[in-house]
């Protein structure tokens, strides 16, 4: 993300959010200005300049990979069914798009293989790969727990490309220092960290990870805390696996809830990030070992 105000920062996020929760709405350039509370003249250049993308080649890229994404997880919903979650006119105006963004048709894919053969979305290097066999195996002794999440204020930081580099601490240690200076300690809150994009199908350079502090709806909280952003969430469905061990037991976690656990059952992913639940911090355990939940919101079919 480019420097510079924080604010704009700030309100070009609610865009970004506002385009994952809505993907099948308007997303015209005069309502996302709107959103953001910019001027229709100057967005698309404000919204290019903190994220790298422009409007239409972000809305055309998430709208793909939600695609995909269903896809991956409801093997049997039709094309068709897909096209239009997605916010695509119809099959035909997708087809062409998928196959221009992943090099292959939708009907070509068998919604199991990685689409890291897609001339654009290269997966991250040693992006790690297993095989059905594997994580049925890995499974079988792991629990998926479906209940109900309450709803939170999240103070977050928004990171983009946050793998393989530092970004990710610098910003968890950036939220424990802005506990600390508003009194809060950081025992009191639960720290969520939210990836917007699957790293399988998104290029490195524009994925997303939130790094936050959830509050108890209603708390009172300035409206810009140090250049971090607010968003209300409301309560949801999710599926967890809690996971106790280092960062590739949580990667399989992953795999597992989005490969197998959830093409076999009557759920679909909702169209919210997925959350990575802390159940102790850095400062308890350290940042080798990792004790948080996997949790991905959920809608019955």
């Amino acid at each position: 993300m480019a420097g510079g105000n924080p604010h704009y920062q700030e309100r070009v996020n609610r865009v970004l959010d506002h385009i994952g929760q809505h993907l099948d709405g308007d997303l015209s350039l005069t309502h996302l200005a709107g959103i953001g509370c910019f001027s229709p003249f100057h967005f698309h250049r404000i919204f290019q300049a903190v994220t790298g993308e422009t409007l239409n080649t972000h809305v055309r890229r998430v709208r793909l990979e939600r695609a995909a994404l269903l896809m991956k997880t409801s093997p049997r919903k039709r094309i068709t069914e897909v096209a239009i979650e997605a916010g695509f006119a119809g099959a035909s105006e997708f087809s062409r798009a998928f196959k221009s963004h992943f090099g292959k048709a939708p009907s070509a894919w068998d919604r199991r293989t990685p689409l890291e053969n897609s001339k654009i979305c290269k997966a991250p290097e040693g992006l790690s790969y297993y095989s059905l066999e594997e994580l049925e195996n890995w499974g079988a002794n792991v629990e998926v727990h479906v209940t109900r999440f309450g709803g939170f204020r999240y103070v977050y930081n928004r990171i983009f490309a946050p793998y393989g580099n530092s970004k990710l601490v610098d910003a968890y240690q950036a939220l424990i220092q802005w506990l600390a200076d508003r009194g809060t300690s950081y025992q009191d809150v639960t720290f969520i960290g939210m990836s917007l994009d699957d790293p399988s199908v998104t290029p490195s350079e524009n994925c997303r990870y939130d790094m936050g502090v959830a509050f108890p709806p209603g708390t009172a909280l300035p409206d810009s805390p140090s250049g971090l952003t607010i968003r209300d969430l409301q309560p949801q469905d999710v599926a967890s696996i809690h996971c106790v061990g280092d960062l590739g037991q949580v990667d399989r976690a992953w795999h597992y809830l989005y490969r197998v656990w959830l093409p076999s059952v009557a759920y679909e992913p909702a169209d919210l990030p997925a959350m990575e639940v802390f159940v102790r911090l850095p400062e308890e355990i350290g940042w080798e070992t990792f004790d948080l939940k996997a949790v991905i919101p959920v809608a019955r079919l």
